[in-house]
């Protein structure tokens, strides 16, 4: 199944980019050249890294108009495997990233990264639970896996509350994180 295509306006040009998918206050869509600065002021926060392999180096420009353009490379269509811009819909700011990483065969990494003024307003667990629900409808993926550091413990509770089930800890990227996994029943 192939995601939906929105015509926009970045660049000075019409372009069409992909709606990934939409939930009642978020739309997830491809990246655009026009989403580096906004992205910047998120991925640039020392505080969205304190548990993550970037937490002594947040992203600068550079890394981020890098990441952006590596995303619009890779052109993703389907919810097997992506990145994408979250947009709040009721001011359609860029407020974060989602997607789903490569981690095993049929069972892909979710990750997701809101920007700190988007903090405790669900929109994690929103987003979370739309994306399992759209990828497992979408797609052939057998399940998907989440990771935490344990000392992240609003992560842990986001990943229980979209439904992962916690499969215990162990070394990722060289620290320790706990496993998460939920399967695709249908």
């Amino acid at each position: 199944m192939e995601t939906k295509l929105l015509s926009a306006r970045g660049n000075d040009s019409d372009i069409n980019i992909h709606l990934y998918f939409e939930t009642e206050r978020l739309s997830v869509r491809q990246y655009m050249l026009s989403d580096i600065d906004k992205l910047y002021q998120i991925m640039s926060d020392v505080r969205i890294h304190i548990y993550t392999k970037d937490k002594n180096n947040p992203w600068d420009k550079r890394r981020t108009e890098e990441y952006i353009r590596f995303m619009l490379d890779k052109d993703f269509k389907t919810l097997d495997c992506f990145h994408g811009a979250v947009i709040e819909k009721s001011t359609n700011q860029l407020i974060g990233l989602c997607g789903l990483n490569p981690y095993k065969a049929d069972a892909p990494e979710i990750e997701f990264k809101i920007g700190v003024p988007y903090w405790r307003k669900g929109y994690a667990t929103e987003l979370g639970k739309h994306m399992i629900k759209a990828s497992f409808e979408a797609t052939d993926i057998k399940g998907i896996y989440g990771m935490a550091q344990l000392e992240n413990r609003a992560s842990r509770k986001v990943l229980e509350k979209i439904g992962m089930k916690y499969l215990g800890d162990q070394i990722f990227r060289n620290h320790e994180v706990s496993f998460y996994y939920i399967a695709n029943l249908r």
